[in-house]
């Protein structure tokens, strides 16, 4: 049961981060792919879905840089309009414009049926203070888009360790059921022949024969198990499920690796761990959008320059370059001084306030959990350890009643029923070994994401 826990707890954990992915092995499409611990966790930064979307916000934070900085630069435009008239439009004048009688109206039409208009603009900001203030929110966001890639590639590698370790408890549990089976099947064979000798009780064929039977459903559950295990690290490998996976490490072989890297737990400090400068970053995030409100108080200036030629026909001729093109040329200063907004760039202004403090008392709040995440960080690891050397003696213990047992029952000293009960008693203790040492190396494992490694 605690290994089905683990193994959904590893899938939540994953769901909840994500994850990127080239499929299959990219040195041999077609062979298996063999990884230990350390390159499974490499594989899963390059090809894991949450890493490709993680490099693409921080592909996308580059890009809005200059966007923002973009916006103060130079901008032209150039358009170009033809309008041809079916009705040219007709305005009423005073008659006695034109020698007529007082009160009455001429109807003349101005203009020619085909018109083109060519525009050229160019508009430069000169100062806004909105601007300059996002110019510097940019930067932080793209730090911050940075430091959420650090985040996500240790976020990656806690998941893939955690399975990985699931997969080898999985396939250790298998190989212990595995060899318990073909032992118990000897042994029936040998009770089997004892009964056609007439030298037992056909009762301890029976017991013999359900037990192995019991062990044989084990093994097929174990190896549903397994399997299930085995496709959610192809899943957060970002491998194709269909692709052979290989796991080269051993349970005990990983003990060391793991521990090797908790030499940096004396020096720890919360202002280190990644999650507690991605508060920082947050923090600068929503002091820039205050000094963004605020800045809304100030005016701001633009300049323009618009060139624009007009060219009226009666024919489509405008290409025919004897005819007059009719030019208009402007420079122009655009001062926008912000007079009142009813309350509402000071309630902007509150509420970007409030959100600052939010965010300082979140940093606040990080640095205290890490500090406790760390110190039971430390505290998991101390018990597990202890579990697991309890576990290492029970597994002797276990080991020597079972041999003894069956001694026993070879030379007719013992039941089939007690050899059966010691053979439970030493798989049950061998598989409270393996997951004793799974929680162990487990622990290892929180202690390097509650370092921030």
């Amino acid at each position: 049961m605690r290994l089905y826990f683990y193994i959904l707890l590893a899938g939540t954990l994953l769901l909840g981060s994500g994850i990127p992915v080239t499929f299959g092995n990219p040195g041999d499409a077609d062979g298996p792919l063999e990884l230990s611990l350390e390159e499974a966790r490499q594989y899963a930064v390059d090809h894991s879905y949450s890493m490709r979307k993680a490099r693409a916000d921080l592909k996308i934070a580059e890009r809005q840089i200059w966007e923002t900085t973009a916006a103060g630069l130079p901008q032209v435009n150039a358009s170009v309009g033809y309008n041809y008239y079916l009705d040219i439009p007709t305005s009423l004048v005073p008659a006695e414009f034109f020698g007529g009688e007082p009160g009455e109206f001429a109807e003349i039409q101005f203009g020619t049926e085909q018109n083109v208009t060519a525009t050229a603009s160019v508009e430069q900001l000169i100062f806004d203070g909105q601007y300059i203030v996002g110019l510097r929110a940019s930067r932080i966001f793209r730090d911050l888009a940075s430091q959420t890639l650090q985040r996500s590639e240790a976020e990656v590698k806690q998941a893939v360790t955690e399975t990985y370790l699931l997969a080898l408890l999985a396939r250790e549990n298998l190989r212990v059921v595995s060899e318990n089976l073909q032992h118990m099947e000897q042994q029936l064979h040998e009770t089997r022949e004892l009964l056609r000798e007439g030298f037992t009780d056909p009762i301890n064929v029976d017991q013999l024969q359900l037990t192995v039977s019991n062990i044989e459903n084990r093994i097929t559950a174990l190896e549903r198990q397994a399997e299930v295990t085995s496709n959610l690290l192809k899943f957060q490998l970002g491998m194709d499920m269909d692709h052979e996976l290989v796991l080269i490490d051993k349970l005990e072989e990983l003990h060391g690796v793991l521990l090797a890297d908790l030499s940096l737990v004396s020096d720890f400090t919360p202002r280190h761990h990644i999650d507690y400068r991605i508060t920082r970053s947050q923090e600068s995030m929503s002091l820039m959008t205050l000094r963004r409100e605020q800045s809304a108080y100030l005016p701001s200036l633009s300049a323009s320059f618009t060139r624009q030629e007009m060219a009226m026909r009666d024919e489509f001729n405008f290409f025919d370059g004897d005819q007059s093109w009719f030019p208009s040329t402007y420079f122009g200063i655009n001062l926008t001084i912000p007079v009142f907004s009813s309350g509402m760039r000071a309630s902007r202004v509150q509420q970007a306030r409030l959100e600052l403090e939010k965010s300082r008392t979140e940093r606040e709040e990080v640095y205290q959990f890490l500090d406790l995440q760390m110190q039971e960080a430390v505290a998991d690891y101390h018990t597990a350890r202890e579990q697991y050397a309890n576990e290492q003696d029970n597994l002797e213990l276990a080991t020597r009643i079972f041999d003894r047992t069956t001694t026993m029952f070879r030379e007719g000293m013992a039941t089939s029923l007690e050899l059966t009960q010691a053979n439970d008693q030493m798989v049950t203790t061998r598989a409270n070994y393996y997951q004793a040492l799974f929680e162990l190396l487990n622990a290892e494992n929180s202690m390097l994401r509650a370092l921030g490694q």
